[in-house]
């Protein structure tokens, strides 16, 4: 952790927001320690994920919404909801954490989370539509937005720079200017891959910065 104080400071780049680790979002173990952690360093809010392969509707969804709640009350950090993908593409995780059917489905989750008061993170490519803002839900949604996981997609990749793939950056970037979207991005871009031997590419977040930049 105070490696990435350090960076931080060093490139004067304030860490503004958390993701809950893998253990927590796959229902292995929920990290109370990780809340507190955020606290120390100052984030304006944590993102997580629901439980894999659990209806929202559960009595153990609930619960672990209920239980969040009582994490963003304890330690002052608002905790938002991510809506997961229909279908991880790394078989394993699939295989063991499958999301539940509904979890992709953004508008009942918004409903879902807001009675706990919870607000969302959305992830464009979870929702996998080039232009997620002209979908009926987006508009009620919105409001309730607080971080995105912003990056494109393509058939076969995941998590691609902006400028690549089938996502309409430009146009929801417009959109999101003109319906004055004032919550934080996140450019959850791993290029050429997540989980790579080689190094990995900073000119395409760099490339994907400036274009949000000029929008």
């Amino acid at each position: 952790i105070n490696y990435y104080r350090r960076l931080s400071q060093k490139y004067n780049v304030p860490i503004v927001a958390l993701h809950q680790p893998l253990w927590a979002m796959t229902g292995v173990y929920f990290d109370e320690g990780f809340f507190r952690l955020g606290q120390s360093l100052g984030v304006q809010h944590i993102t997580c994920h629901p439980l894999p392969g659990v209806a929202l509707s559960s009595n153990r969804m609930h619960a672990y919404f209920s239980r969040l709640a009582s994490m963003q009350e304890k330690f002052g950090i608002p905790i938002l909801i991510e809506n997961l993908p229909q279908q991880y593409r790394n078989g394993i995780l699939h295989h063991f954490f499958p999301p539940a059917s509904d979890s992709n489905d953004v508008l009942l989750l918004s409903e879902t989370v807001s009675k706990y008061g919870l607000n969302l993170t959305l992830d464009t490519d979870h929702i996998n539509l080039a232009w997620p803002h002209e979908e009926p839900w987006f508009d009620a949604v919105l409001p309730h937005v607080k971080h995105m996981h912003l990056s494109s997609f393509g058939a076969k990749k995941r998590h691609m720079p902006l400028y690549l793939g089938d996502f309409g950056t430009n146009t929801y970037l417009s959109y999101l200017k003109k319906n004055r979207y004032c919550g934080t991005i996140t450019l959850e871009i791993a290029w050429p891959r997540s989980i790579t031997m080689l190094a990995y590419d900073f000119e395409a977040t760099r490339k994907s910065v400036s274009l949000v930049q000029q929008n």
